[in-house]
């Protein structure tokens, strides 16, 4: 059902795979029908992407009465193949390349990220600053989004280790709905500091995914893996459904670069917010508590 030996090393800034033709046609298809027939879904952000996520009582409705769903996330949803992507990026990359300081042992099935609204301090309480001995759980949602829909340039959640990407239509260039790489603007590929939220005036464009029917796109999430989406235009073209997944640690991740640590620093704010909007800059020290 997934033929995730075609991912392939691209030229990028950090690890990205990427591989046409993962999924089949029909296969797609007949998730499109899936998620088309959902009563329900559990939000709609930005502008325009209604999503099903791991954790929700609409998805395990879901999963339930949606058959290829159901095998794809079983698939996903487990350490042989979360062992199978990380073996994948070591083989690909390999010296001078990203690293995680701590890896995971333990594949944590039932667990997803939880969706609460925090402050700075309590999101610092709850992740800790013990990084060792961490476990790695999938979070996964499926999607579809309409006119409107766009991603402004960030780096993920600090607890992120792989993202990745498939989709499930194809979306002509001129309706936008691409994926989007950037770079910092600098001679050198690494900086002492990654804001999670960086300006557009700091970034300059590497790549650009346009949407590809059984299209998969695997990247790590390092500090420096800044993407976005282009805003999409619905107008003479489909939908744009898609699956959106990642495996994630319960504790912040500590990347390597060249031997050198990048620690997470999770900027002050008063303000209750998602877990998921919180700013946090990747440092050369130790974060303090």
């Amino acid at each position: 059902m997934l033929k995730i030996e075609k991912l392939k090393k691209i030229k990028s800034n950090f690890p990205v795979l990427i591989g046409n033709n993962i999924i089949p046609k029909n296969i797609c298809k007949t998730l499109i029908k899936e998620i088309s027939s959902s009563k329900s879904f559990d939000d709609i952000i930005m502008g325009g992407r209604s999503r099903i996520n791991k954790g929700s009582k609409n998805f395990d409705k879901y999963i339930q009465n949606s058959k290829i769903s159901k095998k794809l996330f079983k698939l996903f949803n487990s350490k042989s193949f979360y062992k199978k992507i990380e073996n994948t990026f070591k083989k690909n990359f390999k010296d001078g390349s990203w690293e995680n300081s701590n890896l995971p042992k333990i594949f944590n099935s039932k667990k997803f990220t939880i969706k609460k609204k925090l402050n700075s301090s309590e999101l610092q309480k709850m992740l800790g600053n013990n990084y060792s001995n961490p476990k790695v759980n999938l979070d996964i949602d499926f999607s579809v989004s309409k006119g409107g829909y766009r991603l402004k340039p960030h780096r993920d959640d600090i607890t992120r280790l792989y993202n990745f990407l498939i989709y499930l239509t194809d979306i002509p260039k001129k309706n936008g709905g691409s994926l989007t790489i950037y770079k910092k603007k600098t001679k050198k590929n690494i900086r002492k500091s990654f804001r999670r939220f960086p300006k557009i005036n700091e970034l300059d464009i590497v790549k650009e995914f346009t949407p590809k029917q059984g299209t998969a796109v695997f990247f790590q999430s390092t500090p420096n893996s800044y993407h976005g989406v282009k805003r999409f235009i619905e107008k003479n073209c489909p939908k744009r459904f898609f699956i959106y997944g990642s495996y994630a640690l319960n504790k912040p991740v500590i990347w390597k670069f060249k031997n050198v640590s990048y620690y997470p620093h999770i900027i002050k704010n008063k303000k209750k917010m998602l877990t998921s909007f919180h700013d946090a800059n990747y440092l050369t020290i130790p974060a303090t508590s």
